[in-house]
């Protein structure tokens, strides 16, 4: 999450810091697991990307912050674990079934959209 409304240093971690404690309680409440990865972020089995935006963007929603406006998203996709250089495209892949490649531009409106 990216705090572009907070006014200071502070304010912008405090805003992280309520928006994080909002995501544990509204993953709680969907019965998702609240155990955390090796960089400290949530670890949910989740159904798809659109989900975790969805529960986040409710997560800020109930912390008080505006999406869009308090809060945006910035999404670091590893995008590089996906990249296949024999095809120039990136693998979609959804749990484990390989469903064909994008193109960089293709992956990007995917991203944006």
């Amino acid at each position: 999450v990216r705090p572009v409304g907070a006014s200071c240093f502070s304010e912008a971690v405090r805003w992280c810091a309520e928006i994080y404690h909002s995501l544990k309680i509204e993953l709680k409440k969907r019965g998702l697991s609240t155990g955390v990865g090796d960089e400290g972020g949530f670890a949910p089995n989740i159904s798809s990307d659109s989900e975790a935006i969805e529960i986040l963007l409710e997560a800020i929603v109930k912390a008080g912050r505006s999406p869009g406006k308090d809060i945006r998203l910035a999404l670091d996709c590893a995008a590089s674990e996906f990249f296949d250089p024999l095809s120039g495209g990136y693998c979609i892949d959804k749990r484990g079934a390989k469903y064909g490649t994008r193109s960089a531009k293709e992956q990007i409106d995917y991203l944006i959209g």
